[in-house]
């Protein structure tokens, strides 16, 4: 039994070892990572940017009926603020996800050539 979890021990040892290849297998998942956050950013910022344009259709409504004074009106005000805020930065997390990837790229690809 210890032979076997010695000998297992020794191949995962072996496999995590610095290659290319375990450095490949690494940059893949890390790029796999960064696709799927990418992919949640974008459809928080589609959620955020659907609800700041239904919050714009009230606030216009509200304004038609002359409503600029009531505290509805000043709560729509404040909560598209707030989304647009929100918006604002998810915007900046995912050009820094996008950049953070671009130059984490670069360096992965300078040093399996070098």
């Amino acid at each position: 039994m210890d032979s076997d979890s010695e000998s297992l021990l020794d191949q995962d040892m072996i496999s995590s070892a610095s290659s290319s290849c375990a450095s490949t297998s690494t940059h893949h998942e890390d790029f796999h990572v960064s696709c799927n956050r990418k992919r949640e950013i974008e459809r928080e910022l589609k959620t955020y940017t659907d609800s700041i344009d239904h919050f714009q259709v009230l606030i216009r409504n509200l304004e038609r009926q002359g409503l600029v004074n009531h505290p509805i009106y000043s709560n729509q005000c404040a909560m598209i603020q707030g989304l647009m805020k929100q918006r604002e930065l998810l915007t900046e997390m995912m050009g820094l996800l996008l950049l953070l990837a671009t130059e984490k790229d670069l360096w992965l690809d300078f040093n399996l050539t070098s």
